[in-house]
């Protein structure tokens, strides 16, 4: 399955919204995406619409939040499918960015 990437500007936060597998042949593509943000403020990425995530998609993460650190600014992560939010806990990478169920309760933070 092929990863769709989309960038859009709320008032609170640029949102990335990825959709399909992120997986060793498209964390690539994400990765790009996020390293081309303009932002200091507040990135969300939205993987709702994620099915898989493997060790080479959660990587994408740990650059970003480096990258978001050095420009001082936050990363935070929307996942519900659980086998997505599970690879976040199982790997603790859910206590060093914010993780959200919603959008919605990302973008309220």
């Amino acid at each position: 399955m092929d990863l769709t990437i989309g960038v859009h500007e709320e008032p609170s936060a640029t949102v990335v919204t990825v959709g399909g597998e992120l997986d060793v042949h498209t964390a690539p593509s994400l990765q790009a995406a996020l390293a081309a943000l303009d932002s200091s403020g507040r990135i969300v990425v939205d993987l709702t619409d994620v099915s898989f995530l493997d060790s080479t998609g959660l990587s994408v993460f740990v650059n970003a939040l480096a990258d978001a650190r050095e420009r001082q600014a936050t990363l935070a992560v929307v996942a519900s499918a659980p086998r997505v939010v599970k690879v976040f806990t199982l790997t603790g990478l859910d206590s060093a960015l914010s993780l959200h169920p919603t959008l919605a309760e990302a973008l309220e933070v």
